[in-house]
C-alpha cells in the first residue's frame, strides 16, 4: 500500500510536497556559501544559519517521507533545531514566539533532551508581557513551553484563564489547543486524542496552513505533532490514527550520538 494512501483526499498535495522539498534540496540552497558567511562572519551569518535550518529540516523530512529512515530523521532534525540556537545566539527578538515554537517540533521529535531543555529555558525570545494575555498567540507558545517542561500546574491555572477571557476572531481556533492543555493537566488520555482527532480534522488542517511552512505543508499537523509527542513524554502514550502525526514519531527514544554535522556549532 502506498504511503500516500493514509491521506486520502490530501494524497496528491502531500506527495506533490515531497516533490516541493526534493526540487529545493537540488538547487534551493547555497549551503557552503552560508557555512562560508558563518565562518569568516561574513554577510548575515544569523540569516544563513537559518537557511541552513531550513535545509536540515527538510533533510529531516525527506529522510522519512521517501525512506522511512526515523534515526535519520531524527539527526536532520537535532541538527535543524541546533541551527536556530546558534542563530538566536547570534540575533534573538522577542517577536514571533509563537512560529519559533513551532519549530520547536524538531527538537522534541529528535528526543534530543540537550535541545529540548535549552527552548523550555530560553527567555531571550520570550515577551514576558504577551505570554499572559490570552488574546495573543503568544499566549498558546508559552503553554506549549510549560507542558514541554511538565508544569502541569501553572499549565491548569492558565486553561482556565483563557476559558474566562478566550480570544476572539481568528484566535478562537486555540481554543481547541486550549482543551487539550486542560486534558494534559488533568491526565485524561482520551480527552487529549479526542482534542488530537479535531486538531487534524480537514477543517483544522485548512485553518492552520499558515502556520505550515514549505516543508511541512500538507504533511504533517505541527500543533497536532507537538500535541502528541509532550503527551508520550508526560507518559500518554496517546493513538492518533491520521497519516499527520506519523505515530512512529511518538515514542521517546534518543539516539545514541547527535552529531551537530556543521563545525561552527561543534563549539557552541
Amino acid at each position: 500500500m502506498s504511503v500516500w494512501s493514509a491521506y486520502g483526499a490530501a494524497a496528491a498535495k502531500a506527495e506533490a510536497r515531497l516533490e516541493h522539498i526534493k526540487s529545493h534540496l537540488e538547487g534551493g540552497f547555497d549551503v557552503q556559501g552560508y557555512v562560508t558567511n558563518i565562518e569568516n562572519q561574513r554577510g548575515n551569518p544569523a540569516a544563513c544559519a537559518e537557511r541552513l535550518s531550513s535545509y536540515a529540516f527538510a533533510r529531516g523530512m525527506l529522510a522519512w517521507f521517501e525512506t522511512a529512515d526515523l534515526e535519520e530523521m531524527k539527526r536532520w532534525f537535532s541538527v535543524a533545531e541546533s541551527l536556530h540556537r546558534y542563530q538566536f545566539s547570534l540575533q534573538s527578538d522577542k517577536m514571533n514566539f509563537l512560529p519559533k515554537t513551532l519549530d520547536f517540533m524538531r527538537a522534541l521529535v529528535s528526543d534530543n533532551e540537550m535541545l529540548i531543555d535549552w527552548f523550555c529555558q530560553c527567555r531571550d525570545i520570550v515577551d514576558e508581557k504577551r505570554i499572559q494575555s490570552t488574546t495573543t498567540a503568544d499566549f498558546l507558545a508559552y503553554q506549549i513551553v510549560l507542558a514541554a517542561k511538565g508544569d502541569m500546574r501553572q499549565l491548569s491555572e492558565r486553561c482556565l484563564l483563557m476559558r474566562e477571557k478566550p480570544p476572539k476572531g481568528a484566535k478562537q481556533m486555540f481554543l481547541l489547543d486550549n482543551e487539550f492543555f486542560m486534558a494534559l493537566a488533568n491526565g485524561d488520555k482520551l480527552a487529549m486524542e479526542h482534542a488530537l482527532l479535531e486538531l487534524t480534522s480537514a477543517a483544522s488542517i485548512r485553518k492552520r496552513l499558515s502556520s505550515e511552512n514549505g516543508y511541512s505543508e500538507g504533511m504533517i499537523s505541527t500543533f497536532g505533532v507537538i500535541y502528541a509527542k509532550i503527551a508520550w513524554r508526560s507518559g500518554y502514550e496517546v493513538k492518533c490514527e491520521t497519516p499527520f502525526i506519523p505515530a512512529q514519531w511518538l515514542p521517546v527514544n534518543s539516539l545514541g550520538h547527535y552529531d551537530p554535522y556543521f563545525s561552527f556549532l561543534r563549539t557552541i
